[in-house]
Parts: C-alpha cells; structure tokens; sequence
C-alpha cells in the first residue's frame, strides 16, 4: 500500500466566471486548458478540455478544519458515523477538538475521509476539484503550465515518492508555487477530488 493514500486532504474550486472582478483571498485562477490522462480505456478521449476555475493555493490545513468542525459536530472524530469514515478518521489529533503534536495547525490536515472533505468544501462555499481540474493544476511546473516538459520538475516529484514519510509533515506554502501560483500540490500530501472513483 502507497504510504500516501492515507494522507488526505481537501483542496477546493470554484468554478470562474466572467462576472468575477477579483480573485478571492487565498486562491488562484487555473486558465482554460487541456488534461491528458494517463489511464484510460481504448474507447475513451485521449484529452479532456478544462474550464477555467479557482483552485486554493495552498491545501486545507489541520487549523482550517479544526474550525469546520466546531461548526459542524457531526464531523467530530468520536461522532462521525462510520458510513462516512474509517476508524482512521483525524487519528493523528488529539481529541475532538484538540490537534497534538502530530497534527500541527498549519501543516495540511490528514486522514479525512471524501465525505468530510466535499462537507468542508460546501461549508467554505466550495466544492472539491474534478480529477481532471487537479491533475491539469498539478501537471504544471514552477515554470511553465506543461510540467510533463521540464525534467528537473519530474524528478522533483520522483524523489518525492521514493522519500519516506516523516512522522510530522511540513507546514502548508513552504513549497514553491507553480506556474498558476499554486502551493504543495505535490511533495506533501494527496488531495481528494470530486470524481476519484473515476480515475480509472
């Protein structure tokens, strides 16, 4: 088992329209552009058109979800149903309402289930990235938007998986942005998306 499936957490988008004026605090616009998925079957399209959208530059940390869950009880750890988590859920916090050392505020939160991060992200007005939407913002380099073409990039994110995981991960945005302004999306933690049972 992949030593980051159990490392989750909630990045959020809102789709961009015209009528935006300015960007919301704390966001990045991802332009129009094109995902080229890497699995698929024969039958389906070899690119898959993206819309513009407003993507989180930096992942949801343990403090932004702690506030979700004060808001929202039910997400507690000792209260959420087992229909919408595993017995892992937020196991590296303390309690309920208290993070510990393994769960510092600003590094990104882990062990939430899907369930917990679509609540999240519709609680901030929000909704969870299509794979499509992720993959396209995460295949863009510090440098330039088709990171496929930069091989010092590549062997960033080679590195990344060959590196075993620290017991405490690194604070969110320490990372260097990408291309469209983005933080951590590799080298830190997988993201769940809106549609992950469709990427394969």
């Amino acid at each position: 088992m992949s030593r980051y499936l159990p490392t989750l957490c909630a990045v959020a988008v809102l789709i961009f329209t015209a009528a935006a004026q300015e960007l919301p605090t704390g966001m990045a616009k991802i332009p129009d552009g094109v995902y080229r998925p890497l699995f698929r079957a024969e039958t389906d399209a070899k690119t898959v058109s993206v819309k513009a959208f407003l993507l989180d530059i930096v992942p949801v940390t343990n403090g932004d979800f702690l506030e979700f869950v004060r808001a929202n009880p039910r997400w507690q750890r000792s209260k959420v149903k087992h229909l919408f988590a595993e017995n892992s859920y937020l196991k590296n916090w303390a309690g309920d309402f208290e993070l510990g050392t393994n769960a510092p505020a600003n590094a990104p939160v882990t062990f939430v289930s899907w369930f917990a991060a679509k609540s999240y992200a519709q609680w901030k007005g929000k909704r969870l990235p299509t794979v499509a939407e992720w993959e396209y913002a995460a295949s863009a380099s510090p440098t330039r938007p088709d990171g496929e073409n930069d091989p010092e990039f590549l062997q960033q994110i080679r590195e990344w998986y060959a590196t075993p995981t620290p017991s405490q991960l690194a604070k969110v945005a320490l990372g260097r942005p990408n291309f469209f302004g983005v933080r951590d999306l590799h080298g830190l933690v997988w993201e769940w998306v809106a549609d992950f049972n469709t990427a394969m």
